[in-house]
């Protein structure tokens, strides 16, 4: 029986919230047999520094067709903007017609079953404990984005507890700080920069936001909490090390909660409701003005120090290998770099998938309104020691390896790679030491990577097509006096060492000076294009048709014999009576041919046989104007 897939869309996986949540279901598809794949965007949530590259991340919800998936889980309010927001929810839409099991953590969603924290609860809790304890009667709120209703419920949470009190939560002092540390910086220099009494507490909608306010105040001299006091929401490690009052959710519950009603679900047995509750709990801390929450510091204090180990790792890892993925120049050398890098960082299953078409000459591309094409390129893959040799496969099935029988369940974060409006592809990854803190970094220098090779590939498409266009006619795309120049002693040298002929033939069309001066020089450029098309019968017999300029045509290449040279004037004089024929034009075209094939010895140059054949050249043309005369 086939092991039950999920696939899970969330945003910013190297968080800790998110991590906690992946590890949830890393444990409960263990325990259930069921594979995950979660397909992640980073935004602008997972750095401090913002980024523009908001429809680049969300391109990765474009990738998984969810009608091959067994369930669904969705985490919408972890998307840092909209642009992820509406393309998950635009993803998602189909699954209300389809009834396909999904789960939707935080947002309701039609059709679906929705796992709630009861995040009102404890934020009234803590906001009445800021009033009654604590004697707060100024307060700001710091939110997330105004399309959460997340935020939106903390907001209100805290509203209605303050009017109980018969308090005013004035507007301008509510901000969206995106649930970022930039955005909190600059909610809470907007507060410094009211103009007003500075409030007695700041109340925030998570943790992020609620440290880099702190940090922000401590710079302008207010001291917490004795100035103000700072609340934070998500109990994140460094925040508890840190004395935050904030409020810790079971996000690792709600995760094995999720995998437990899809798999009932799959099975045949709908959940009984449509919401799930769980409870949230107060940390209090000395940011409030209370006293530091000794209970739950000894497990944050050692996964902070694991924490910190892991990030000196990374920065060594980063200096070691920036330059070299991102100098790389060929298919050969990224998959060579790659394997390195992998090796070095200990990941131990990493998938490369990209376009064909940053690397290869010939691949299909994307078709019109699809972000990926139907093929895609294997660039690298390794699975516990095991590595896949570059081949392309079938985008639906998102990995190679994804088919394959494991007698283990797998549990991978699909990422998107791209540079502005150039999508490159994804890579995969199973959840570990490549997606945690890492993950930020291990996308960037693949990224790096890949911009390299597909600016290397593209510089050599260019550099090829200059070189062709530089021995090409423009005309008629046939070989030019260059290009003749170039390849014809070559040829001659072959046609020595085989000691065969070498034959070179010399043509000058008939009446162009007529054809000019009657219709104009461009039917006169016409004439020539349709000579070239007559003379490309050539190529069958080995020989190469050159126009040398204007009416001028030579050829050359190798024959077994002179005699078997001079059976060409007759294949070309049917080749032009055939055109003349079945493509009747404002002239027949006519040429002077004249042939000479010899096998050269080292003595013979290539000037000598197109001086001789010229020669026959020109007696052919006396000879047909002594005819017609």
């Amino acid at each position: 029986m086939a092991r039950k897939r999920i696939a899970v869309l969330v945003a910013s996986i190297d968080r800790e919230y998110q991590q906690d949540f992946a590890s949830g279901l890393v444990s409960a598809g263990v325990q259930n047999d069921v594979d995950i794949c979660i397909f992640n965007s980073q935004g602008h949530m997972n750095v401090a520094i913002s980024t523009n590259s908001e429809v680049g991340e969300s391109m990765i919800y474009d990738l998984p067709d969810l009608d091959e998936f067994d369930g669904v889980i969705s985490m919408l309010a972890t998307m840092g903007n909209d642009v992820a927001y509406h393309k998950v929810l635009e993803v998602l839409a189909p699954l209300k017609e389809s009834g396909k099991p999904h789960v939707s953590i935080d947002v309701p969603q039609e059709g679906a079953a929705c796992i709630m924290f009861d995040d009102a609860i404890s934020v009234s809790e803590l906001t009445e404990h800021l009033i009654t304890e604590h004697g707060v009667r100024r307060i700001a709120f710091i939110s997330g984005p105004s399309n959460s209703p997340v935020s939106r419920a903390r907001l209100e949470a805290c509203r209605e507890v303050m009017r109980k009190h018969n308090l005013d939560l004035d507007d301008r002092m509510v901000f969206d700080g995106e649930w970022t540390r930039v955005g909190g910086r600059k909610a809470a220099e907007a507060i410094l920069d009211s103009g007003g009494e500075i409030p007695d507490a700041v109340l925030c909608a998570n943790d992020d936001m609620a440290l880099s306010v702190i940090e922000c105040f401590n710079e302008h001299g207010i001291r917490v909490p004795r100035d103000v006091a700072v609340t934070g929401f998500d109990a994140l490690r460094e925040a508890v090390m840190r004395g935050l009052t904030t409020i810790c959710r079971p996000i690792d519950r709600s995760a094995r909660k999720a995998i437990e009603i899809l798999c009932k679900w799959i099975d045949g047995t709908p959940p009984e409701k449509s919401e799930y509750l769980l409870s949230t709990i107060p940390i209090y801390g000395e940011s409030c003005g209370c006293s530091q929450n000794l209970e739950h510091m000894n497990d944050k204090l050692r996964a902070l120090g694991t924490e910190r180990w892991n990030m000196e790792t990374i920065l060594t890892r980063v200096s070691m290998f920036s330059s070299t993925l991102a100098g790389v120049g060929d298919e050969a050398e990224a998959g060579e770099k790659i394997r390195e890098f992998v090796e070095s960082w200990g990941i131990r299953e990493l998938y490369l998938c990209v376009d064909p078409s940053i690397c290869r000459e010939t691949a299909e591309a994307a078709r019109e309104g699809e972000l990926y094409p139907p093929e895609m390129l294997l660039l690298y893959g390794t699975r516990n020691g095991r590595e896949y040799k570059p081949a392309l496969f079938d985008r639906r099935d998102l990995v190679p390896a994804l088919q394959e029988m494991r007698k283990n369940t797998s549990c991978l974060v699909f990422c998107p790679l791209y540079y502005r409006n150039r999508n490159f592809g994804y890579v995969v990854m199973e959840l570990g030491s490549g997606t945690g803190a890492a993950l930020y970094s291990v996308l960037m220098l693949l990224n790096g990577a890949l911009i390299s090779l597909f600016l290397q590939t593209n510089i050599k498409n260019y550099a090829a097509t200059i070189e062709n266009m530089a021995v090409h006619d423009i005309m008629t795309g046939m070989l030019n006096r260059r290009g003749y120049m170039e390849q014809a002693p070559l040829v001659l040298d072959q046609a020595r060492k085989a000691g065969k002929s070498f034959t070179i033939i010399s043509m000058d069309m008939d009446h162009m000076k007529r054809i000019n001066d009657t219709y104009g020089h461009l039917k006169g450029d016409e004439a020539i294009c349709r000579m070239g098309k007559c003379l490309e019968v050539l190529e069958k017999h080995g020989i190469t048709p050159v126009h040398i300029s204007g009416d001028e045509f030579q050829a050359f290449g190798i024959q077994n014999s002179p005699e078997e040279a001079k059976e060409l004037i007759p294949v070309i004089r049917e080749s032009l009576d055939r055109m003349n024929r079945e493509d009747p034009w404002i002239s027949d075209i006519s040429a002077s041919i004249g042939v000479y094939s010899a096998v050269p010895g080292e003595e013979n140059g290539l000037d000598e046989y197109m001086t001789k054949a010229d020669r026959e050249m020109y007696a052919d043309k006396a000879r047909r104007k002594q005819g017609r005369t």
